[in-house]
């Protein structure tokens, strides 16, 4: 796997990259954006420093450690939302009225409404802290890497330009089918 590029991956004013190290001026230094680019604020250090600890504990990257946190508060709430659907479903078999939960619903609704703060927030984090810049750019990084291995083969088989140009149109209706089925059956 390829590193995260070790630059602020904000853009400035004028379109281009940051030209600072990852997190410069902060508490997380080496990570997520630089002072100039809310860095420093303090929530973007918290989620920094959350997915700090949960990386050494799971040895992934703070990058991933961060994504995994915002899965964790949105499985929450849907958890939660479950639990709510199924008092409800109860509550109006048993010949409840739909429109006045009971009060143990009511606690859920509360808990529910907390649940979804909690992911916002946490999403909000990880996007302050870059998460989402830096893993797009990752993963331009790793289309080029496979762009770039995929071409050398071509090139080391010694192919005529149609045996070429039919090799990589098959790559393309693979890729094109991959990503069909990725969004019609997400995980």
């Amino acid at each position: 796997m390829t590193a995260y590029p070790a630059r602020c991956p904000a853009r400035n004013l004028n379109g281009r990259m940051c030209s600072h190290r990852a997190g410069q001026g902060t508490g997380h230094p080496g990570l997520g954006t630089c002072i100039w680019h809310r860095g420093a604020h303090q929530h973007v250090e918290e989620a920094w420093a959350m997915a700090q600890e949960l990386a050494a504990e799971r040895d992934i990257t703070p990058h991933e450690a961060l994504l995994g946190l915002v899965r964790t508060a949105t499985a929450r709430a849907a958890w939660t939302d479950q639990i709510i659907a199924q008092q409800m479903r109860d509550h109006i078999d048993s010949g409840g009225d739909p429109l006045n939960p009971p009060q143990e619903v009511k606690s859920w609704l509360g808990q529910s409404r907390l649940e979804r703060k909690l992911a916002a927030t946490t999403a909000k984090q990880a996007v302050d802290a870059g998460v989402m810049v830096a893993l797009e750019r990752r993963l331009d990084l790793e289309g080029d890497l496979v762009a770039a291995a995929l071409s050398a083969a071509l090139d080391a088989l010694n192919l005529d330009h149609e045996q070429r140009v039919k090799a990589l149109g098959a790559a393309q209706q693979h890729l094109l089918a991959a990503g069909r089925d990725a969004t019609t059956h997400p995980e």
